[in-house]
């Protein structure tokens, strides 16, 4: 507000700090009381003794990587709570023996998945010691976050129990539709799909690389027909009107200024990169602060009309990333209207359960001797994962050093094409795993030292996970380069992923291909000397666009 204006209106500050959380939990409060006054006594007891403490533990002892206002999560507990705390749940007001405890147990399930869900991973630890110490009788297994509560034993009960660990992947699906199941897909799966049917808007925060949008994919996918669903993926230039456009195509006109799902149906609307939209002038982010404006008040404007448009039976469903590398810091304005979730990267047991299933599956029809390499390989890719990420820093003349699950990810994507026909020895498995290994890590850096410390870290997994060594797998010239080009096969069978340890076949079989290329009409010849490492290129080239969703950025200097 302009000085003119202030000196014509009279002014009242109002302070969060002063007026806190604690309205807003009287009046939730009374509305439960409407219902249970003996409830209502109980979750009072509950807000005193718990709520208090974890707010004050988050704030000084925890790191937020996406800082949600304290009333924010007071809401999101309060209407969780309220969806969570159902007949069919356990919580029945006729059941005396075990209606206290059930109220107990789903408000301490609720004020874990609200205000102990937005801390990082050390965070975590500090909850887990609180709410021991709030509540003795949960598991001393692993943190509290690994257990939900189970309406028919009417206790904490382990996620792993919800764990399918007899799931065995289909090596016919592409790759990327692989989805393991592990503790960490079961219980934010389940958590995602209660807000959903509770029509609470949901943020799902994380790092790149922890399967946000594929757990949130898993989970659109679960709903019943009376949800229909939509993708929008936001970056720096989504502006308000290409969302509103988009969204407004899966609606129809109700009635005059009023605009719903056809079919009677609730839309569940996904937006990937939530994060992504550059601020304007002011540091505003349009898309964001119209869907907003939306949530407060079930309208935005019709530009033609200049009138309003009221969008009805939708609710919002997003995931981004940290903020940094272009992702932004979003408005407390914007975020409090959301349910926040923050994903942690996976523990050691679960990112080796993945990929541990994926390779062990793979290998049951390969040789015995063969059959071992898989927990092998997974315990080494793990291992040098962390040795990248604490050795292999990025800086402002290496700012691509940032390693993530992903490139766990294509190191097994790349060793899962081997065929047991031409993989017949231990060996040859463990070469492709260093030529995979080198290509996801090493192709990325920049420098000779930093290579020689990719090889020293390899050579490190190779003697001590696999018994073997550098020279003795590989000869002088290194490793070798793998695709699966050179030999020409009939009808549809698809060519083997094999070790291309002839240099001289492998020069002639791209030079005649480059020849072909040439030969063709309306293409311009490349006059190109094709010596070893312009050959190398092509290879691993071939390698990554020869992927499903196989993506490459070249980075390098001038000419």
């Amino acid at each position: 507000a302009s000085p003119a204006t202030v000196s014509r209106a009279g002014m009242v500050y109002v302070d969060e700090t002063d007026l806190g959380y604690r309205p807003y939990v009287e009046s939730w409060l009374q509305r439960r009381g409407e219902v249970s006054k003996e409830q209502a006594t109980l979750l009072r007891e509950l807000c005193g003794k718990c709520l208090s403490k974890a707010l004050a533990l988050r704030a000084s002892q925890c790191r937020q990587p996406v800082p949600v206002p304290d009333l924010a999560c007071v809401v999101s507990l309060a209407q969780m709570f309220d969806a969570a705390a159902t007949l069919e749940n356990g919580v029945d007001a006729k059941d005396a023996q075990s209606f206290a405890r059930m109220t107990e147990l789903w408000f301490l399930f609720c004020l874990l998945w609200t205000v102990g869900i937005t801390v990082d991973e050390q965070g975590r630890m500090e909850m887990d010691s609180l709410f021991r110490e709030i509540d003795p009788q949960i598991s001393g297994k692993g943190l509290v976050y690994d257990f939900y509560v189970d309406p028919k034993k009417k206790a904490w009960a382990p996620w792993d129990d919800k764990v399918n660990h007899a799931w065995k992947p289909s090596f016919e699906l592409p790759f990327y539709k692989l989805f393991v199941p592990t503790v960490d897909t079961v219980r934010y799966s389940a958590v995602i799909g209660m807000l959903v049917k509770a029509k609470r808007h949901t943020l799902v925060t994380g790092e790149s690389g922890v399967a946000k949008s594929s757990i949130i994919f898993s989970v659109l996918a679960g709903l019943d027909e009376s949800f229909a669903w939509l993708n929008i993926n936001f970056s720096a230039q989504t502006n308000s009107v290409r969302v509103s456009d988009t969204i407004e195509t899966r609606l129809e006109k109700r009635t005059k200024d009023t605009f719903a799902p056809p079919g009677g149906r609730r839309l569940v609307a996904f937006i990937d990169d939530f994060n992504m939209p550059e601020k304007e002038v002011f540091g505003a982010q349009p898309p964001l602060e119209l869907l907003r404006m939306w949530i407060e008040y079930d309208f935005w404007y019709d530009l033609k009309k200049q009138a309003p448009k009221y969008v009805k039976e939708m609710q919002l469903l997003a995931a981004m990333g940290h903020p940094g590398g272009g992702r932004t810091v979003i408005s407390p304005r914007v975020l409090s209207c959301f349910h926040v979730l923050n994903i942690t990267f996976p523990s050691e047991v679960t990112v080796k359960r993945i990929f541990g299933t994926l390779i062990n599956a793979k290998l049951v029809d390969f040789d015995e001797e063969i059959k071992p390499v898989g927990e092998m390989m997974t315990a080494a890719t793990y291992e040098l994962y962390q040795k990248v990420c604490a050795e292999l820093l990025p800086t402002p003349d290496k700012p691509h050093y940032v390693f993530n699950l992903r490139d766990i990810s294509r190191v097994f994507e790349g060793v899962l094409q081997m065929d047991r026909n031409f993989y017949d020895s231990k060996d040859g498995v463990i070469r492709l795993w260093a030529h995979e290994v080198l290509r996801v890590f090493s192709d990325r850096l920049i420098n000779e030292p930093d290579r020689e410390a990719m090889h020293k870290i390899v050579s490190e997994r190779l003697e001590q996970r696999f018994g073997t060594a550098w020279g003795r797998i590989f000869t002088p010239t290194g490793c070798p380069p793998f695709g699966d080009f050179m030999r020409e096969m009939s009808g549809d069978k698809k060519a083997p992923y094999e070790e291309m340890n002839n240099p001289a076949a492998l020069k002639k079989h791209v030079e005649d291909k480059l020849e072909d290329y040439n030969m063709e009409p309306g293409f311009s010849a490349m006059d190109l000397v094709l010596f070893r490492d312009a050959i190398d290129h092509v290879c691993r080239l071939r390698r990554v666009i020869s992927m499903p969703r196989g993506n490459a950025m070249l980075v390098g200097v001038g000419g």
